[in-house]
């Protein structure tokens, strides 16, 4: 999760071509853009990658399932909602069985949050899709979009307590220039550290820079 312009979505490409390279299939579920723009986006900034050539041969599948525009009334937006969570879930469960993905991201989750309006409908939505994908037994990387001066760590400010895991990535002024940085929120489970890491986006892929331990005795 993250602001815009803090990398969520080449973070997700990192995820999936790792993936590839252990021979891992990946499947890429875009909720706002096209397949083309996605691929076209993650080739053109990581350069020395073969991210292309991985779509290609199949062991990176992208998928594009952007919600019609159309006019709802209220007692519609449920079923629409209904059908196009069962629409991922339905591309899923092809993927899972055709190409036996290991590796999933729904890009982006905050679509979805647009739609619910009420907390209550919004937490059973969104706990209905995660508790489905976990049954593929895939690890999978939603993302959610932070808006610019809210303290939330999603749209909803649900999705945050229902997935077992949270980074936070963002874009913050170091002295006279931008850095991004990420921070592991919460990995249930998990000995994780609790330091804001900075990370670059370079050509041959993100690196995350290494952050000393602070001194934690402090004297007085």
């Amino acid at each position: 999760t993250g602001k815009t312009g803090t990398g969520k979505t080449l973070f997700c490409g990192s995820f999936l071509y790792q993936g590839a390279l252990e021979g891992e299939t990946g499947l890429y579920i875009t909720t706002e853009e096209t397949e083309e723009d996605i691929i076209n986006d993650i080739q053109y900034t990581f350069k020395r990658w073969k991210f292309r050539e991985a779509v290609q041969k199949g062991l990176i599948h992208v998928i594009s399932i952007r919600p019609q525009l159309i006019s709802l009334t209220e007692q519609d937006i449920s079923k629409v909602v209904k059908i196009y969570l069962n629409t991922i879930l339905e591309k899923v469960d092809i993927a899972k069985r055709s190409f036996n993905v290991s590796r999933v991201v729904i890009d982006s989750i905050s679509m979805i949050e647009m739609f619910l309006k009420e907390s209550y409908i919004t937490r059973v939505g969104l706990s209905m899709l995660i508790d489905a994908v976990k049954r593929y037994d895939v690890t999978t990387i939603y993302t959610g979009t932070i808006e610019e001066g809210s303290e939330k760590l999603s749209g909803s400010g649900i999705v945050e307590f229902l997935v077992d895991a949270v980074i936070k990535l963002d874009y913050v002024p170091i002295s006279e220039e931008f850095q991004r940085t990420l921070t592991i929120r919460k990995m249930r489970r998990t000995n994780h550290s609790s330091l804001i890491h900075p990370f670059k986006i370079t050509e041959s892929g993100i690196v995350v820079m290494k952050v000393e331990e602070l001194e934690k005795n402090v004297k007085v």
